[in-house]
């Protein structure tokens, strides 16, 4: 049954993916951000006249993926965004004697180089969470002439294959990159639920539906695939196992050691595919909002305080719950404040006469206790006097 439904789920993600990004040479709808004149440029295409794609386009399509940004550097995420275009255009390719396309560095050198001048850049970038596009400027600072640390000792300079020299003519931007496949930003594992009590993954912490595993050890998830994070977690039974996580509520990254028992299984289950791919950070502006209410209400004095007193509005307490056998001393004032009068034992018929009629009229608000009755009714025995 298990294998049925789960057939039946891939089943239907894949039947979602072909519906929104259409046949198999169209772009992922992931992908699909991106103006088109930023990745024709990879498959010789011009997206004016032709834009059919070749059939691995979305394996193919790839990007500048920031891999490290200094502390500094807060435009840029590290892991999540991929530089897709410089200014407005395409990254500079060039093909490499076994016909695959690679950025050409020195170009994208020589596009910066030509920036210092304006003092920023424009960066195109193509954000994972989401599968948004957005445009960055960097700022670009002049290298100072007589800063010793302008002249770098491992590279000096880099040579085009013109051989022609090109040194570098700003300062450090604060990241790295790494030319890779966007669809490699697709292979996550969704968090769903936690079954087995204090597995491997209820004892580190994973959060259901929030959390995603991003990474691993030594990149063992780095190609991706729905049965390759199984494979992994059992070949590691009774041994321990780094994995990168992100949470979609905080938006953050963590690393945890998840150490598998003997079963080879990490006790959650696990979603993979096109609607288990990280979604947009979600507006957490009312989270604070929601901490201080709480915090509000927190700081309220708790209802056994000497200082609290009951509101007007707050009911009478329920006077046949207190036991007969307590004496006045034991008996809460303020319960004693709130509560009803007693009331006789009997009950009088209501006669419907005139006389009557006028006898409730005029004592209508006077203690019966203080009255009297005439007739065959029993006399209301006042309470007693208690001596303190």
């Amino acid at each position: 049954m298990f294998r049925i439904a789960k057939n039946i789920v891939k089943t239907f993600e894949q039947t979602v993916s072909d519906t929104v990004s259409g046949n198999s040479n169209k772009l992922d709808a992931f992908f699909q951000s991106i103006p088109p004149n930023l990745i024709t440029s990879q498959f010789n295409i011009d997206p004016n006249t032709d834009f059919n794609l070749p059939n691995n386009a979305n394996e193919v399509i790839s990007g500048l993926r920031i891999i490290y940004v200094e502390e500094w550097q807060l435009q840029l995420q590290s892991f999540f965004d991929y530089i897709v275009g410089i200014n407005d255009l395409p990254l500079p390719m060039y093909t490499n004697n076994y016909g695959f396309m690679y950025p050409d560095y020195n170009a994208i050198l020589n596009l910066l180089n030509d920036s210092v001048s304006s003092g920023h850049i424009k960066l195109n970038i193509w954000s994972v969470k989401g599968g948004n596009y957005r445009d960055e400027y960097l700022s670009l600072q002049p290298k100072d002439e007589n800063d010793m640390d302008s002249i770098s000792l491992d590279k000096p300079t880099t040579t085009t294959a013109a051989g022609i020299n090109i040194t570098p003519m700003f300062q450090s931007l604060g990241i790295k990159v790494q030319w890779t496949p966007l669809i490699a930003s697709t292979f996550t594992y969704h968090i769903l639920q936690l079954n087995i009590p204090n597995g491997p993954a209820q004892v580190t912490g994973l959060i259901p539906d929030e959390d995603y595993i991003i990474g691993c050890q030594d990149g063992l998830l780095a190609t991706g695939g729905n049965e390759l994070l199984p494979d992994v977690i059992r070949s590691r039974a009774n041994q321990s196992l780094v994995l990168y996580i992100y949470n979609k509520v905080s938006d953050s990254v963590r690393p945890i050691t998840v150490n598998i028992g003997p079963d080879g299984r990490l006790g959650c289950n696990i979603g993979y595919g096109f609607l288990h791919r990280i979604p947009s950070v979600r507006n957490t502006s009312g989270v604070n909002d929601k901490i201080q209410s709480t915090h509000i209400e927190n700081t309220l004095p708790p209802v056994s305080d000497s200082s609290f007193v009951p509101s007007a509005f707050t009911p009478a307490l329920n006077t046949t719950t207190i036991d007969p056998a307590l004496n006045s001393a034991t008996i809460d004032p303020i319960a004693s404040a709130i509560a009803p009068p007693p009331r006789s034992g009997k009950k009088k018929k209501h006669v419907h006469s005139t006389a009557n009629a006028m006898n409730d009229y005029f004592n209508e608000g006077v203690d019966p206790r203080t009255q009297r009755t005439t007739g065959n009714t029993p006399e209301v025995t006042p309470p007693p006097i208690i001596q303190h």
